[in-house]
């Protein structure tokens, strides 16, 4: 095993964004995404249609994960990046959509435009570290994400404070999950959160 491979600098970073500077070149799965990035956006279209939207909107504005702007960067193109540079299995993004499923049952924390990118991240980061065997060290996911160090490590400790540091998924629940997803037929603004 390599031990560069979790030693990531800045200069490497660049020279593997070299090596992998069109996500078209590596096998990442456009209809995944797009499907996986409709599905954000549904939610996010219809918790806006909530009546105390605002007012959920309000609480959550001094929260670590919401931004003060919204990311210039669109949704689609983050997922793109986090795919392309972490390599992450298709199955590492379901997870990662039970995992916002949960804090979303457990806390008042819904899916907005100013606070997706962050939950998405870190979602994503956890999902790595629980289910793939190739993980980076906090400086890389930093490069990767556009957050610091610091701000990385604090949203995790965050997630898993609001998971009650419940990461387990059972076959069950993740066939569940994934069975939701693949049915799911965005164009109809179907939410396999419900």
């Amino acid at each position: 095993m390599d031990s560069n491979k979790f030693i990531m600098s800045k200069e490497n970073i660049q020279a593997k964004s070299q090596n992998k500077d069109n996500p078209e070149e590596k096998n990442i799965n456009k209809a995944f995404l797009k499907k996986f990035n409709l599905t954000l956006e549904t939610v996010i279209s219809e918790n806006k249609k909530l009546s105390n939207y605002d007012d959920l909107l309000h609480k959550q504005k001094n929260m670590l994960f919401t931004s003060k702007y919204i990311p210039s960067i669109t949704l689609i193109k983050y997922l793109e990046r986090i795919m392309h540079y972490t390599e992450a299995e298709e199955s590492t993004f379901i997870i990662a959509l039970i995992y916002i499923d949960r804090i979303g049952k457990i806390s008042n924390i819904i899916l907005t435009p100013f606070n997706v990118h962050k939950l998405i991240f870190v979602s994503v980061l956890l999902a790595i570290k629980y289910n793939e065997d190739t993980i980076y060290n906090f400086n890389y996911y930093s490069l990767i994400s556009g957050m610091s160090i610091n701000e990385l490590q604090q949203l995790e400790i965050d997630f898993v404070a609001l998971l009650r540091f419940k990461l387990y998924i059972n076959i069950i629940e993740f066939s569940n999950y994934k069975l939701l997803f693949d049915n799911a037929d965005n164009d109809d603004e179907d939410n396999i959160f419900e």
